[in-house]
């Protein structure tokens, strides 16, 4: 089992376990970082929504710079407990929820409860298609609190989301390989994302 580090915020330093094998891909150091930074002024009490959590690590550097509370989904039930572990170590149990089982699904079982997320993460594995999968579902199912923001991580060789009626897009960050696509209900309205 291996570990990173929380690169920024008041956790800054600490370190979560990580999953063994290769069925989670934990976000590298820099792109945490960047994701927060771009999203900063979002963070304050900011609720958030991790569809595929792996260790956890995007939606714990968000709490760090100001998120108030996270629900995180894991499919794998040793990767969940992982994350609710973590949680405990970092202090910050009970801010997070951790769900255990699939992230596209769980979409639908939110918005029956009434749920609603100023952030929505969607970091799916590469090449399943899982990204158009999930946005899909979210525009069926609105989870945005208004002018909320969904983030999308894809591998570069993968394609862009068409943006399903309902949400539009809204901008895009490239860090080599790795590629955030940003989408919000509406072409309006949205709060400004700050640069990275």
């Amino acid at each position: 089992m291996g570990s990173i580090t929380i690169t920024s915020g008041t956790l800054r330093g600490r370190r979560i376990q990580t999953p063994e094998g290769s069925q989670t891909r934990p976000l590298l150091t820099r792109l945490r970082k960047s994701l927060a930074d771009i999203l900063r002024p979002r963070l304050s009490q900011a609720r958030l929504l991790d569809l595929f959590g792996g260790s956890g690590a995007i939606a714990f550097e968000l709490l760090s710079n100001g998120a108030a509370t996270a629900v995180v989904v894991e499919l794998i039930p040793k990767t969940a407990g992982l994350i609710s572990l973590n949680a405990r170590s970092l202090g910050v149990a009970q801010a997070v929820e951790v769900v255990q089982g699939d992230g596209i699904a769980a979409i639908e079982g939110l918005s029956r409860k009434n749920e609603a997320f100023d952030i929505v993460i969607v970091a799916p594995p590469y090449g399943l298609g899982l990204q158009q999968k999930a946005v899909a579902s979210l525009a069926r199912h609105p989870l945005l609190k208004p002018g909320g923001v969904i983030i999308v991580q894809r591998e570069e060789r993968e394609p862009q989301v068409a943006p399903p009626d309902g949400l539009a897009f809204v901008r895009m960050r490239e860090y080599g390989r790795t590629v955030f696509d940003f989408y919000a209900q509406g072409a309006f309205g949205v709060q400004p994302l700050q640069k990275a």
